[in-house]
């Protein structure tokens, strides 16, 4: 969603703007308040996505967890509503009292129910076709909610 962070000899003909996005728990705030300012303080403002949110921001994904220690729910809610507001699409799935990395491949229900919604995701913009093939087993409990 920015420009000028490419590397040094990239082919600039070839856009490397995403077409859609995929986020895992994803850092969206690098300001002052946000995670990992340290790490880009002199250009944060150029850098951070919560603050970059264009009219051809990229459609995107969300998953996090309601007890991810790094990144706020709050956070990825505003994400949403801003990219709403710049007519842009923002599919939110938060997973009830998951933490940070609760999606990892060792989390089988939690890793199975996230790729499904990335294929639905992914189908929706036209990259996949059909029903995911990936099955989730019945669980007693869904504790997924989208904010969509």
């Amino acid at each position: 969603m920015t420009k000028g962070f490419e590397e040094k000899g990239a082919d600039l003909s070839v856009s490397s703007q995403p077409n859609g996005l995929v986020l895992f728990n994803p850092v969206f705030d690098n300001g002052p308040s946000g995670y990992g300012h340290s790490r880009v303080k002199e250009y944060w403002e150029a850098f951070s996505p919560l603050h970059n949110i264009n009219k051809t921001a990229p459609p995107t994904v969300v998953f996090l967890g309601t007890k991810d220690q790094l990144i706020p729910v709050k956070t990825a809610k505003e994400y949403k509503r801003l990219m709403e507001e710049k007519g842009r699409r923002c599919d939110l799935h938060l997973y009830e009292g998951q933490s940070h990395g609760f999606f990892n491949y060792k989390k089988e229900e939690n890793y199975t129910k996230t790729v499904i919604e990335m294929d639905r995701f992914l189908t929706s913009l036209g990259y996949l076709k059909g029903e995911p093939t990936l099955q989730s087993k019945p669980s007693h409990v869904d504790a997924h909610s989208s904010v969509r």
